[in-house]
């Protein structure tokens, strides 16, 4: 299937239509279930599959299927195990990528936009849950600084772009650009956001690198089409003279929004800042039962787009 459009919409543009399939992920975060319990009351959900960072104790609780997961070609392998009982020629899905890893979802979009199916047509919300802020931890010493699996971006001999979206913890951001040495860096925060202390953490947390350098784009956290015209012209001024990487370390819509655009542009390559599994851990408590940031994909037939 190819990738035909995404736009942002709101809920009650979902209300009523039958889900297929609901995809989320099950961790110790308080908006596990904010998405699901809101779909659930006015859609009819065919199948809904929660995924798992280690091995559930029960294979069904609440009507929801249960299953760890333990890299990104077991996302393949799921999808291609229940979009194969499709019957007809289109299907929505759901993907509540809240607390998903950014594998999880990457995994997900790409599958989406690669593999062949019998599917005519396929829309997949994706769907995000803000949550209320709380105080960042002391950062983790960061062992992992590589690509996204799933995609290989064939290397070129141009000098490199660094896009990074800070986040609220501190060293993350200069630890990319230390190991990638970028020719030319920009930043993107957000600002405004729903609750201002994140503003204010991730301005002070990242005061060196902001006073350092001068490419520096703020965009609203709730506004993901200006975040991806900014991200898209950004893309065209750098994209014949330097190798674009995109490093999302701030919030997950900015993230999903460079996955779309690394989809749509082959040749931006996504990278990541992990800790291992030696991670922080935060409780993520939802700002609203109702308040969801919503987008909707638009997968075609490879045959029907061209």
């Amino acid at each position: 299937m190819e990738l035909k459009y995404g736009r942002q919409i709101e809920l009650n543009e979902i209300e009523s239509k039958t889900i297929h399939l609901f995809l989320f992920a099950c961790n110790h975060e308080k908006r596990v279930y904010s998405v699901y319990n809101n779909i659930a009351q006015k859609n009819n959900i065919t199948k809904a599959v929660g995924l798992c960072y280690k091995s559930p104790s029960k294979a069904v609780s609440q009507g929801i299927n249960l299953i760890a997961i333990k890299n990104h070609t077991e996302i393949y392998n799921l999808l291609d195990k229940e979009l194969s009982k499709a019957t007809g020629d289109e299907v929505n899905i759901l993907v509540d990528y809240s607390c998903m890893t950014k594998s999880w979802y990457y995994s997900i979009i790409l599958y989406l936009s690669k593999r062949d199916t019998s599917l005519k047509l396929l829309v997949a919300y994706f769907i995000y849950t803000p949550s209320k802020f709380s105080k960042p931890h002391k950062p983790k010493y960061n062992t992992d600084i590589a690509p996204l699996p799933g995609k290989y971006v064939v290397p070129t001999n141009k000098p490199k772009a660094l896009i990074v979206c800070l986040g609220y913890e501190q060293k993350k951001a200069e630890g990319i650009i230390d190991h990638l040495d970028p020719k030319v860096c920009y930043l993107f925060y957000t600002k405004p956001t729903f609750d201002p202390l994140f503003v204010a953490t991730i301005e002070d947390n990242n005061k060196d690198v902001l006073d350092y350098y001068s490419n520096v784009v703020t965009f609203p956290f709730n506004d993901l089409l200006f975040l991806e015209r900014q991200l898209t012209s950004l893309y065209y001024l750098l994209k014949d003279d330097y190798s674009v990487i995109i490093a999302p370390l701030g919030p997950k819509p900015f993230t999903f929004i460079a996955m779309l655009l690394s989809v749509r542009f082959p040749d931006i390559d996504i990278w990541r800042v992990g800790s291992g599994s030696d991670i922080n851990r935060y409780k993520r408590e939802p700002i609203s039962d109702d308040l969801f940031l919503i987008h909707e994909v638009v997968f075609q037939a490879t045959e029907e787009v061209n």
